[in-house]
């Protein structure tokens, strides 16, 4: 399938392939022909499935550009993101002279900005709290005219708070607008918040798949060691092309940074305590591929664009498992092979085994003598010998009634010790079988993933 399936406009038709862009992708697919329309969406999709452009396509083939009046409006949750979105309309605008965009973050000027007589924009892109500002609190843009708003990221919009704005931005429309969301995850409380903008009966438009198919898993042993050293090994092993290291807390993120540099590793550091200006510094370098290897917390985790990510590591595994999908979500992106590995112990074995149980795949590694081999199975902490197996002391008491009589004879006691061996022997065996059919299991599982 190609775009021209769409019936778009020659000019929009010329301007992907401008860009590169030949055939949609999945999401694409289902969004674009019923965006066309001016009906609502509500897309949940993996990470790097090209859903900006599912937005972008049928927001610039229905804009009057003949008229300055603001036409779209999209929403996302952080600055990043934002500027992200911007950067893609910039593409538009080589074949689109008369489209004008505004985007409107933190530290960017407000009113001044409109009172110097500049163009009104067809479409405004920003965050929630800086958009509220300038359109309704300054009321430098007429309204009247929006027929369009686009929530991106909106599990995460939710998250940090900014429906309030939001809410109070849609009442100030003049139209009811055609709402497109997009979101990695829809959760009961936003699929509650969403009703507002496109009924209680909508239907999510793609499945609720978490991270692309292209990325393969692989937990990582490290035992008790140190995690540090344990980077080491694993970039000596690997070699990767453009690694990102994700940790839990911003004090990890420095902490890991500074080690790469002692031993030789120039890196980025990305976090939520980093100013504007060394965020912007930050991501000119990773576009410019400057450096090989990111620092980040779960800040970069959300939706952020970042070219040719080989290789995902997960220093630790994060507290709401939701994040891992969103990290592992950096590589593999738009249909390339991407790696996610994860580093764990018998501790965090948990974790794995719940991630397992959301629909990701590990293939099982351990750090041991400084190099990192395979290995068939998931460490996992050995059960306490003092707690009693249930079942187990269920057939212990069985067999000794069984062993025993009322009438106490000579060699009474080896007889209840031989009965209560052979139960334990019996168990034993037992939780044997379980394993080996447990390990076919998840060998079969492989190979079957090997050759889809």
């Amino acid at each position: 399938m190609s775009f021209k399936s769409f019936n778009l406009s020659d000019q929009m038709i010329t301007s992907l392939t401008h860009q590169g862009y030949l055939s949609p992708s999945s999401i694409q697919t289902r969004v674009i022909p019923k965006a066309l329309k001016g009906g609502n969406i509500v897309a949940q999709s993996e990470t790097g499935s090209g859903k900006t452009h599912a937005f972008l396509i049928p927001i610039i083939e229905n804009l009057s550009l003949n008229e300055d009046k603001l036409q779209a409006i999209i929403i996302a949750p952080t600055r990043e993101l934002a500027k992200q979105t911007y950067s893609f309309i910039e593409a538009f605008q080589k074949d689109y002279a008369n489209l004008h965009v505004r985007l409107f973050t933190a530290g960017k000027e407000t009113d001044r900005t409109f009172r110097e007589g500049m163009r009104t924009p067809h479409i405004i892109i920003g965050t929630p709290t800086r958009i509220r500002t300038m359109l309704e609190e300054k009321a430098l843009i007429d309204l009247n005219f929006v027929k369009t708003i686009v929530l991106d990221e909106a599990d995460m919009l939710m998250e940090m708070g900014y429906f309030s704005d939001i809410d109070v931005l849609y009442r100030k429309l003049k139209l009811t607008p055609q709402i497109m969301v997009f979101s990695a995850t829809i959760e009961f409380n936003l699929r509650k918040r969403l009703e507002k903008y496109v009924g209680a009966d909508f239907v999510v438009e793609m499945d609720d798949v978490k991270t692309a198919k292209s990325v393969t898993h692989y937990a990582i042993d490290v035992k008790h060691g140190d995690h540090l050293q344990a980077i080491k090994v694993f970039i000596k092993t690997y070699n990767p092309y453009l690694l990102i290291i994700f940790a839990s807390r911003k004090e990890q993120v420095s902490i890991i940074s500074s080690f790469l540099v002692g031993n030789g590793y120039d890196n980025i550091m990305l976090h939520g305590d980093m100013s504007a200006r060394e965020r912007k510094t930050a991501y000119k370098m990773i576009e410019a591929n400057k450096k090989r290897i990111i620092v980040a917390s779960d800040l970069a985790a959300r939706g952020l664009d970042i070219k040719d990510v080989s290789e995902v590591l997960n220093y630790d595994l994060p507290k709401d498992l939701t994040y891992y999908f969103h990290r592992a979500g950096r590589t593999g992106r738009f249909g390339a092979k991407g790696k996610c590995y994860s580093f764990y112990n018998v501790d965090s074995s948990s974790r794995i085994e719940k991630l397992i149980e959301q629909g990701a795949s590990f293939s099982y590694l351990e750090l041991k003598n400084d190099t990192i081999i395979s290995t068939d199975k998931l460490a996992r902490r050995k059960q306490n010998k003092k707690r009693i197996d249930v079942e187990l002391e269920r057939q212990i008491k069985h067999a000794t009634s069984k062993a025993k009589s009322d009438v106490v004879k000579p060699g009474y006691k080896k007889k209840v010790r031989d009965a209560v061996a052979k139960v334990k022997r019996k168990h034993h065996r037992e939780i044997i079988r379980k394993d080996i059919r447990r390990q076919r299991v998840e060998r079969y599982r492989k190979e079957g993933n090997k050759n889809d």
